[in-house]
């Protein structure tokens, strides 16, 4: 390791087959969360109550940043794990492989981050956000800042930061990496900030809000007591999935930093690689049971309908000839009397 420079082109993961079993897995997934990401931003759309809604918020973004990551940077890594190469070729195509996978990453930690905080916000004091100014201030803008700096930082390092190791090489990961990695300083930038500093924010916000509600909990009414229990539940699936992913990706990478582990290793790369993916893939299934009870119910009836189509008809047909059966009565028959006849006729 350089004094100036870290040599993250001289760690090239290659396919194997480790890759490739997760290649197949994540391609079912990948279909299946994207699909999952549209139903439920549609279904957000039509449900103007739940877009009102501040705690929905961030969860909109997680789930756009997700299908951002699934369609575009998801697959540019399967189609380099698959053929040895980058799929564009070209040096602005590797400026955009680098921009859009640090940045979508950089933006998923913040996001979390900030709703990991917020939450304590919105359960022990959600009467500063009753008016039009603090719902901006303390809501809208930060969430504002957060995706500004994100893309502005990753276009920075990315583009038009220089540095004399730079040279993309088309059959490497994200062509070689840019000088956001490849330059001690931006490096280091990197790792303490926008990696290790927003999940241990996470973690810490995410471990004292459980314990923050049992000791507050006689203060609250059985209304807010049930709408915080909510919001805690819906905060700790989201944070644990994130922190299970990106907490070993922040410590493997601090090891590295300090030379105790090697990043020679093929194995450790590619589970860096791909282990960013995991809370992109799993976002859109958590987001299933963070909706509210109204909009949850109506996807799960349409997910009924859809896939149990053909068995709820015949039992219908079959209910209904049921009832009609015993519902119908026998008649008895209409006999006439006969008449009498004289006998001389």
């Amino acid at each position: 390791m350089n004094t100036e420079y870290y040599y993250w082109n001289d760690y090239v993961p290659i396919q194997t087959t480790w890759a490739c079993q997760f290649y197949n897995v994540s391609f079912f997934s990948q279909i299946s969360s994207f699909l999952c990401v549209l139903y439920i931003l549609f279904n957000c759309i039509k449900n103007k109550s739940t877009l009102r809604c501040l705690p929905n918020h961030l969860i909109i973004c997680l789930l756009v940043v997700s299908s951002w990551t699934i369609s575009i940077d998801l697959m540019n890594t399967e189609y380099y794990y698959w053929n040895d190469y980058v799929p564009i070729q070209t040096t602005w195509a590797c400026q955009f492989y680098n921009v859009s996978f640090f940045s979508t990453s950089t933006l998923n930690r913040f996001l979390m981050a900030f709703m990991a905080i917020e939450r304590h916000f919105l359960v022990f004091r959600h009467q500063l956000y009753r008016t039009r100014r603090s719902r901006y201030l303390l809501h809208y803008f930060p969430i504002l800042i957060i995706i500004i700096y994100s893309f502005t930082y990753s276009i920075y390092t990315d583009i038009f930061l220089t540095c004399p190791l730079l040279r993309f090489r088309y059959t490497r990961f994200l062509c070689g990496y840019t000088c956001s990695l490849l330059s001690k300083n931006a490096s280091t930038m990197f790792l303490w900030f926008q990696l290790f500093t927003p999940t241990v924010v996470t973690c810490i916000a995410c471990f004292l809000l459980p314990i923050r509600f049992l000791f507050q909990k006689r203060n609250l009414q059985r209304l807010q007591w049930r709408r915080a229990r909510k919001m805690i539940v819906q905060m700790i699936i989201i944070a644990g999935a994130y922190i299970l992913s990106w907490l070993p990706y922040a410590i493997i990478l601090q090891l590295a930093t300090i030379n105790l582990i090697s990043l020679t290793s093929d194995t450790t790369v590619e589970y860096m690689i791909f282990d960013s993916y995991v809370t992109s893939l799993l976002t859109p299934f958590i987001c299933l049971h963070t909706i509210s009870e109204r909009l949850k119910l109506d996807i799960i009836k349409r997910m009924i309908r859809l896939c149990f189509v053909q068995r709820q008809n015949t039992v219908h047909v079959q209910t209904a000839l049921a009832t009609t059966n015993q519902c119908r009565t026998v008649k008895p028959p209409n006999i006439l009397p006969q008449k009498r006849t004289s006998c001389g006729s």
